[in-house]
């Protein structure tokens, strides 16, 4: 074996070893060092009353990093105020993104006054548990408020999106259906219900999906490919999948190819912070003639699949590890029944309040003896609003060990630098995206050359539950497609969550 074949071997291997590793879903919350315990220090009230100010004053600017320094230093003037201030400590950990952190002085506020209500605090905490991911939590307190106060709409949304972060997709459905149904369309609860039911069908796994998707190559190579995906909620908050699909190749002068896959999968949260994704198939490649002048027919069956980890490392720092068995979809390639495993690993940190930067890396080797390393780079600014928006540049660099051994598209190396955009935005039932990119590509032993592409996605939530989705683009790199040529392509869908 090679030192790909041994490194992804070695991937592999750890990457299972992983879930026995894993914390409980339970462990309890870090310690965190809490700064009331500092009877050394002499108070100075006035000085800690400034910062206080000051905190308050950037907190109203949104400013949540400047504010929860200010905040700590008046604590540490004064330690008496933290009865004052821990829930606005909280808050503004909150909305910077801590919630790990926010849910210790949400808890230190609740613990200094017992003897009130302190519903919106404890709406806060909620909040808290769900964006650190822990729902089980959330979804418990969530019950709690609705069973004080029932006309509550921002716990029951609440409590509708912790279910559907928890995998509960049914509940958490009826529950935020029931609240856009009771809550005045132009209200915020009637907006902020109406507009995540459509972020969940539009993006979410659903409970049901069909899809057809048409691709046309620039070297006459055209597939099509149908597939129904069937999703149920399993073992509490585990999703079961069902997703048979089948293909079709043609490209002139050859006889047509067909791929019936039946496929199952598995998205398993392990821990608060990890998540598996795991998917098995059974490919079954058949030609109705034989292929390029040969005797036989194309038949072929062949067992594929595509896992990965996902580890919320930190609140802006997503890692993915994984790996994946796959054919290679050209008609040289099948023919020759070449196929290729992959490891694969990216990371994802959201640096600044605006800014991220992706990587990823992934080496692969092929059942003719191929092997090949890939990256990738991008740099994201990213603005919020009714007018999202994300642009920045993307790096990608590949290369193989055998150039060329016929099948597909494997030059020495390739790279590609290009400026990437998307834009995105809704209506009350309606979302919109296109994004567009354009750039240099220059492979080895050939002129460089201007490449980039384009596409547009609308989605349409027609009935309650159900959306209806229409995308295509253009794309003239070499790396649309395992034949390195241009790729056109569309496609349909139907989603629902019952």
């Amino acid at each position: 074996m090679t030192w790909t074949s041994n490194m992804a071997a070695w991937v592999f291997a750890l990457l299972l070893a992983v879930p026995a590793a894993l914390p409980p879903a339970t462990a309890a919350l870090p310690a965190v060092p809490d700064p009331t315990d500092r009877t050394d220090k002499v108070i100075d009230a006035e000085a800690a009353q400034a910062k206080v100010a000051a905190a308050r004053e950037a907190a109203a600017k949104d400013r949540h990093h400047e504010a929860v320094a200010d905040y700590l230093d008046a604590l540490a003037q004064d330690a008496t105020l933290v009865p004052t201030v821990a829930q606005e400590i909280a808050y503004q950990k909150l909305w910077r993104e801590d919630a790990e952190n926010s849910i210790f002085y949400f808890r230190r506020y609740l613990a200094r006054h017992p003897e009130q209500e302190n519903r919106s605090v404890r709406k806060g905490l909620a909040l808290a548990y769900s964006w650190s991911g822990r729902q089980q939590q959330a979804i418990s307190l969530y019950r709690e408020l609705i069973a004080e106060d029932p006309d509550d709409h921002g716990a029951r949304i609440g409590l509708g999106r912790s279910l559907i972060w928890n995998n509960r997709l049914h509940e958490g459905f009826a529950v935020l259906r029931d609240v856009e149904d009771s809550a005045a369309a132009d209200t915020a609860p009637g907006r902020e219900s109406r507009n995540f039911l459509l972020t969940v069908l539009d993006g979410y796994t659903p409970h049901l999906e069909l899809r057809v998707d048409q691709s046309w190559d620039s070297d006459d190579l055209d597939i099509t490919k149908v597939t129904a995906t069937g999703t149920v909620t399993v073992l509490g908050n585990k999703l079961f999948q069902v997703l048979p699909s089948w293909a079709l190749y043609r490209q002139p002068g050859q006889a047509d190819i067909t791929n019936l896959r039946p496929a199952v999968g598995l998205v398993a949260p392990l821990a608060r912070n990890w998540t598996l994704h795991a998917y098995g198939w059974a490919d079954r490649f058949r030609s109705d003639a034989p292929l390029f002048g040969g005797s036989d027919k194309l038949s072929w069956d062949r067992a594929g699949g595509d896992f990965w980890f996902t580890w919320i490392a930190k609140p802006r720092l997503r890692l993915d590890f994984g790996g994946t068995s796959m054919p290679v979809e050209t008609f040289i390639a099948l023919n020759r029944r070449i196929g290729y495993k992959q490891a694969n690993v990216s990371a994802d940190w959201r640096f600044a309040r605006s800014l991220s930067l992706g990587l990823s890396g992934s080496f692969a080797d092929y059942s003719d003896g191929n092997e090949k390393r890939q990256g990738l780079a991008r740099l994201t600014w990213r603005r919020e609003g009714r007018w999202e928006i994300l642009l920045g540049p993307v790096f990608n660099y590949m290369d193989f060990a055998l150039s060329y051994p016929g099948g597909y598209w494997s030059p020495d190396w390739v790279r590609n630098g290009s400026l990437a955009a998307t834009v995105k935005t809704r209506t009350a039932r309606m979302t919109f995206a296109l994004n567009a990119s354009y750039g240099y590509e220059k492979e080895a032993a050939a002129d460089g050359i201007a490449v980039g592409g384009a596409s547009g996605r609308v989605g349409w939530r027609f009935t309650d539950g159900w959306l209806a989705a229409l995308e295509g683009g253009y794309s003239k790199s070499s790396f649309a497609t395992a034949s390195g040529y241009s790729r056109t392509f569309a496609s349909l869908s139907i989603r629902a969550v019952f």
